[in-house]
This record gives C-alpha cells, structure tokens and sequence, in this order.
C-alpha cells in the first residue's frame, strides 16, 4: 500500500502532530508523510543528535519541526514536553504514540531489570503521553491519539512475551480510554504493524542469536516479504484524519 492518490496535498495544513521516536524507522517514516502534508511535527526520543538531525532534514524540505531529547517514561519530562508544544503551536491535534523498547529473550530467561524497562518504556510511557495530550486535546475541542502496538497479540509471539504483555496493556488502555474521551471529540486508536524492516530491525532480530530468524520469519509470510514503512503510515494517516 501507498499513499500516492490517498490523500491531498494539504490534508493536514496547521495542524500539530507529536511523534514519539519520531528520529528513526517507522517514526521518522510517519514524521515525514505528516509534514509532506502540511502539518507541524514535534517529535521526541531519547537521542538528541537524531532528533536533531531529522529535525533539520524535515526544515529543509519545509515542514516546521520541534525536536526535543524526551524519556516518556518520566512523567515530569512528558508533561514539559506537551507544554511545550502547545506554547509552541497553541495546539495539538494528534499524537502517535510509537516509541518504544523491546529486546528479544526467551519468557524464562527475562530479568526483572529487563521486565521493567519494557513496561516502563511500551506501557507506562504511551500512557504518560496520552495522558498529558489527552489534558490539552479535551479543552481545545480534542483530537486523534493513534497507538502503535505490534500484531498477533492474541497468538502470541515467542521471544518477546515482555513486549507483547506491555503493548497488550496498551490496547487495554486504549480501548477504555476511547469510551472516556470520545465525549471530549478525542478519538483513541492503534496500529498493529507486524515485523517492520527498519534500520536497526535487522540487528535488533539477530541479538536472538539465530542468524536465520529473519529469513525464518519473511518465509512465514504470505506475501513472501518483510512489511515497509511504507505499508503502514497511510493506515496511520487515514486513522489521524478520520472523521
């Protein structure tokens, strides 16, 4: 799927959307398609350089972009942030909650250390920045939170069943949070992308320690292929602009 035809030039002229990893891969992707479309970014993550840098590439193809080092986990820091951007823009329309970590690990083999920084990260950070957006969307007549979870979390994925219980608590939250603030005009959504090739997929799928794994998981697919960016963000933009 492209985006070629699906949406007009200016759909999304003045409006502020937030990015959480919004420097790199599926991010960065989602990023741009919004600023190609006239809308101004905020986008967050934990490395300035990358922020910056992706920052100053998205200015110099016109789109206004606010970049800020951010750890969503730090409830303090969210909420600078999101003041921040409505100082900035007086706004914010919509927010993709896409930042995230995971590392792979057999279920029996997952510290405690490790547990808590994937829910601390997947879990608690959508839930700060959704919070902390949510406050500002229901007095300013709401918005579109789009969340960024990953697929079959009814069948499970062995390797990664900390990322799957934290992205499943997401879609828990989402879905009640959707009943308290549709009220407010604020519509409560997510994504399910399977394994996305970004970057640092390919390096992040190999600490398994099984060269094959990718290959193993491409062959398993029916379309024979690995999903893009490119196959995700028109559904994110089309859940961003449904009415």
């Amino acid at each position: 799927m492209g985006e070629a035809g699906l949406f007009q030039p200016g759909v999304f002229d003045n409006q502020v959307v937030i990015v959480t990893g919004g420097g790199t891969g599926l991010g960065r992707a989602m990023a741009e398609f919004f600023g190609r479309h006239g809308a101004r970014l905020a986008i967050l993550g934990r490395r300035a350089e990358v922020l910056e840098r992706t920052a100053q590439e998205l200015g110099e193809n016109g789109t206004s972009c606010l970049a800020a080092s951010c750890d969503i986990r730090d409830v303090d820091a969210v909420n600078a942030f999101v003041d921040r951007v409505e100082e900035t823009w007086g706004r914010i329309d919509i927010l993709i909650n896409n930042a995230g970590g995971q590392f792979p690990k057999p279920a029996m083999e997952i510290s405690p250390r490790g547990l808590d920084a994937v829910i601390r990260t997947n879990l608690y950070g959508t839930i700060n920045m959704s919070q902390a957006v949510a406050r500002h969307m229901a007095v300013h007549g709401g918005g579109a939170i789009i969340n960024i979870v990953i697929s079959a979390l009814e069948r499970g994925i062995p390797g990664v069943a900390h990322t799957v219980a934290a992205r499943a608590g997401v879609v828990g939250y989402m879905r009640t949070v959707a009943r308290e603030w549709g009220p407010y005009n604020i519509r409560v959504n997510a994504v399910g992308p399977g394994l996305i090739v970004t970057p640092g997929f390919e390096a992040e799928m190999l600490q398994t320690g099984d060269p094959d794994v990718v290959e193993r998981t491409r062959q398993g697919i029916p379309l024979g292929r690995l999903g893009q960016p490119e196959d995700i963000v028109p559904v994110v933009g089309f859940l961003a602009r449904a009415c």
